[in-house]
C-alpha cells in the first residue's frame, strides 16, 4: 500500500445516503483529509486493498450489508489489519458504542456529532498504523 508523503492515506466513506455521505466527506475534507466516497459496501475491499486507504468510515444502517458486519469482516481479514475503522450512525450513543465494540471498530461517532469525525478518524488511523506489519525486511534467510 502506497502512502502519501505525510504518511497518511485516504479515508474511505461508505454510506448509502447521498446527503450523509456528502456531509461526512465535506467535514473530513475541511479538516485536510483526503476522502473517497462509496454509496455501497460493494467494492470496498477492492478500493482498500488497491488504494491508498488508511481508514474507513462506515454507516451502520445500509440495505445491502450492515456497517457493523462489514467492519467485522474487515477485522477478520489479515490484509486489512492496519486499516482504521470508524462506525457512524444515528443510533443512540449506548447502542452505537455496543455495536462498535462488537465489530472491533476503533471509534464510533453519532451522525448528530459529525464535528468530532475528523479527530475520531485520526485516532483510528493512528491505531491502524500501530497494527500494520512492519515494512522492514526480515533478518536471516528470508528474501
Amino acid at each position: 500500500m502506497t502512502q502519501r508523503q505525510d504518511g497518511k492515506g485516504a479515508v474511505l466513506v461508505i454510506d448509502d445516503s447521498d446527503i450523509s455521505r456528502a456531509e461526512m466527506m465535506r467535514v473530513l475534507q475541511a479538516a485536510g483529509l483526503e476522502v473517497i466516497g462509496l454509496a455501497s459496501p460493494i467494492g470496498a475491499t477492492r478500493v482498500i486493498l488497491n488504494g491508498n486507504v488508511s481508514a474507513v468510515v462506515i454507516d451502520i444502517e445500509m440495505p445491502s450489508l450492515r456497517g457493523d458486519r462489514l467492519a467485522a469482516l474487515f477485522r477478520g481479514n489479515p490484509r486489512m489489519a492496519g486499516i482504521g475503522v470508524v462506525l457512524v450512525s444515528g443510533e443512540k450513543n449506548d447502542e452505537l458504542t455496543r455495536l462498535a465494540i462488537e465489530a472491533r471498530a476503533d471509534e464510533a461517532v453519532s451522525k448528530s456529532a459529525l464535528s468530532g469525525l475528523p479527530d475520531a478518524v485520526r485516532r483510528a488511523m493512528a491505531r491502524g498504523e500501530s497494527q500494520r506489519p512492519s515494512q522492514r525486511p526480515s533478518r536471516g534467510g528470508d528474501v
